[in-house]
């Protein structure tokens, strides 16, 4: 046995470069993803990661953004994407021939492309497909990104030597649409840090007052990229139907980045804002989250369309209730452990909240539930499955 640990120690890592660019602060719930899941790979010692922007490698990632300018640089990133012509497609050619010239020299064995799209290669390259919203749903997104995605991302799985995608359910619509590529789909769970579980400390809660304006008052929380696909729009107005009482009891803090089209919700938000209903607090740091999800009343998170949905989980884990929608990968994900609604229903969603506000015995089951729902999604256990699965790669001729 001895002999065979020896072995083990010394076989030479995978080296593995992962595509990096959505990892860059401010980060959305693919960036999340990456992050996570890259900080389980690393504590691994059968790889080595490194990552990539293009023709800038780091061997460990590191923040390099200073925190204040952080949200400015993402808009900027995507509004070059969205103006100029092909912006999308010049930027992954760009992106592929600087990659070219660095992965000779870092010696890359595998491409991680967690964000749908890699490099084109002739490594090995394994891919994650989060949701196929933009086919289901066009409309929720910029034209341009479909037309990119249409074109890119099927042939980015037919080249993938694995296809990772984060539900059941995302399996089934990928290879429903997809069935050429059927045979290389793997679900891997993402999963939740474990400081949602644990009690922050006092310089957070110092933080998260400042940012909620030294109100106290119990919230409903929206965390999600402010667009169209979180169902935003119905969420104002399911919140502008609930009674007075209620909505001067518990205001709307919508946390998250301005997404796209935010002209189709800005008149109602700017009305509740007015009313000092709802607050808008923009990105928020990844050290105050759970914070905010553990003072708040509950998340309101009725989209219309997900893959896996992070922010429920991560909700649950802090021990707040969470409302989703009964649709996609919701119930698989959230089981009993979640109230759910009709996310089409703008009264289905007032009632709901309507339910979560009067009755504290079900805030403190589902707390309860989803605590131990929770704890069924552990990126260690994401991280050792991604390993195996390359493993079986690398041994491929």
């Amino acid at each position: 046995m001895s002999d065979i640990g020896e072995q083990r120690k010394s076989y030479p890592p995978i080296r593995i470069a992962v595509e990096a660019q959505c990892m860059v602060p401010p980060r959305s719930g693919v960036g999340r993803y990456a992050w996570e899941l890259t900080q389980a790979l690393e504590k691994l010692p059968e790889v080595q990661v490194s990552y990539f922007q293009g023709s800038r490698w780091l061997d460990r990632w590191v923040d390099s953004v200073p925190s204040p300018i952080r949200p400015q640089v993402g808009r900027l990133h995507r509004r070059i994407k969205e103006m100029i012509p092909g912006g999308r497609h010049l930027r992954h050619a760009l992106d592929t021939v600087g990659f070219i010239v660095k992965a000779r020299t870092h010696h890359t064995q595998l491409v991680f492309a967690p964000n749908y799209i890699g490099p084109k290669t002739s490594l090995p390259t394994v891919i994650t497909v989060h949701d196929i919203s933009h086919v289901r749903h066009p409309e929720a997104h910029p034209p341009k990104r479909v037309a990119f995605l249409n074109q890119a991302l099927p042939r980015a799985m037919r080249n993938a030597r694995k296809i990772f995608v984060v539900s059941q359910f995302t399996a089934v619509e990928v290879a429903s649409l997809f069935p050429d590529v059927a045979h290389k789909i793997q679900v891997i769970y993402p999963g939740v840090d474990r400081r949602f579980f644990d009690p922050q400390s006092a310089e957070v809660e110092v933080e998260l007052r400042h940012l909620l304006q030294n109100d106290s008052r119990r919230y409903f929380l929206f965390l999600a990229t402010l667009e169209p696909r979180k169902n935003l729009q119905r969420v104002l107005a399911a919140y502008e139907g609930l009674p007075d009482a209620i909505r001067n009891a518990h205001p709307l803090v919508l946390a998250g980045q301005i997404g796209w089209r935010e002209s189709s919700f800005a008149e109602p938000l700017s009305r509740l804002v007015a009313k000092k209903e709802a607050f808008c607090l923009g990105y928020v740091p990844d050290a105050v989250l759970p914070a905010l999800y553990r003072h708040a009343l509950a998340l309101i998170y009725p989209a219309l369309y997900e893959g896996f949905g992070l922010p429920p989980v991560e909700a649950m884990a802090a021990g707040c209730p969470v409302l989703v929608s009964n649709v996609t990968a919701m119930p698989e994900v959230c089981g009993d452990a979640a109230l759910y609604c009709d996310p089409l229903n703008t009264e289905s969603i007032t009632e709901a909240m309507l339910n979560l506000a009067d009755d504290e015995n079900m805030r403190k089951r589902l707390s309860i539930l989803g605590s131990s729902q929770a704890g069924l999604y552990q990126w260690d256990r994401a991280a050792n499955m991604f390993l195996e699965a390359v493993k079986e790669i690398m041994d491929q001729p």
